[in-house]
């Protein structure tokens, strides 16, 4: 897991050193906003579903393997604390929901891209 947060730490780094680089370099404001919010989405599209997706479906298929075994686990084995399970389903569920909606919308966009340029 710490490799992943060095990466991740890289990478935003290189994106605040860019923006800066924006500042100095492009004397429009709404151009610069402009450049930004590209950057950005480039950025977050390249995590989505350029190299850094392989880490979001990793991500996703192991917190629903967690939830999954956690709950089995309490109701095949110890049935008192399937209370206390269900709590810690509920809570780790929207996390999952957000990566998936975020990898399926990013992986949307980008084959609708590539059919426009056909």
């Amino acid at each position: 897991m710490g490799l992943l947060n060095k990466g991740a730490e890289k990478g935003i780094d290189v994106v605040r050193d860019v923006v800066g680089v924006i500042d100095q370099a492009v004397l429009d404001k709404d151009k610069a906003y402009e450049l930004k919010v590209d950057l950005v989405k480039t950025f977050i599209g390249g995590m989505l579903t350029g190299k850094g997706s392989s880490v979001t479906k990793y991500t996703i298929c192991g917190l629903v393997i967690l939830v999954v075994g956690a709950l089995t686990y309490a109701f095949m084995f110890n049935p008192d604390s399937i209370e206390r399970a269900v709590q810690y389903a509920l809570s780790v569920t929207p996390v999952i929901g957000i990566l998936t909606g975020a990898y399926l919308t990013g992986t949307t966009v980008q084959t609708n891209q590539r059919r426009r340029d056909r």
